[in-house]
């Protein structure tokens, strides 16, 4: 299955330049698409109207992509495998668990602000692909839940003791990505301060609570 190159390798001469080029035009395409469909949702929105905003043919979309759904894949892909790589790289740096963890809730708001239309669309349209698209963005959502469902598993297991995931902490899993997944329905900067600022307090929450006691005790 193709994928579009985040970053393609070194072409000597012309070759380079236009492969660059068509990176380019690539990236900008998607980019464009993201918005569009962020706002209008993806049944909405036609191919047509992103080659309008980019002064573009509908015969010039269709050489990048053969279909619509295949543009939803590209932007999906692309989103998760690039979150997933960034997230894996600050997992693997030294220090505890709860180092790792207000990392990772950070890293994941970083690049949140840095992609709001990419994050809301991989929320909301996943449903939109189908098979073999579905399925490999799916493996890539899982991968990333892993790696945040183990670090979890870990904290709760405590340090002396082999880290073993529960029903407990997968439920605790969730209760971190529900935060993390659903901030573009509310986040504003100017309100709410930095991506290192908000992932510290969600750090803080999900550690120490909001330091009341349950109602049911």
């Amino acid at each position: 299955m193709t994928v579009l190159s985040l970053r393609p390798q070194a072409i000597p001469g012309r070759r380079e330049r236009v492969r660059k080029a068509t990176q380019r035009k690539a990236d900008e395409l998607l980019q464009t698409a993201a918005a569009l469909m962020a706002e209008k949702g993806f049944e909405a929105t036609a191919i047509r109207d992103v080659g309008r905003k980019l002064d573009a043919s509908l015969a010039g979309m269709y050489y990048y992509f053969k279909s619509k759904e295949e543009l939803l894949y590209q932007i999906q892909y692309r989103t998760f495998a690039s979150l997933l790589q960034a997230q894996q790289q600050i997992a693997e740096r030294p220090g505890t668990p709860k180092d790792r963890l207000r990392r990772l809730l950070i890293g994941h708001l970083t690049f949140f602000t840095s992609h709001p239309n990419e994050m809301k669309i991989c929320t909301y349209e996943l449903e939109s692909l189908t098979g073999e698209y579905y399925n490999t963005v799916l493996e890539l959502r899982r991968r990333y839940y892993r790696l945040m469902a183990d670090l979890v598993a870990q904290l709760m297991t405590g340090p002396a003791r082999k880290a073993r995931a529960s029903a407990h902490s997968r439920r605790v899993t969730l209760f971190v990505f529900g935060m993390l997944n659903w901030a573009f329905t509310w986040y504003s900067q100017a309100k709410d301060g930095t991506a290192e600022k908000l992932g510290g307090e969600m750090f803080d929450l999900v550690i120490n609570g909001i330091g009341l006691e349950p109602l049911n005790r």
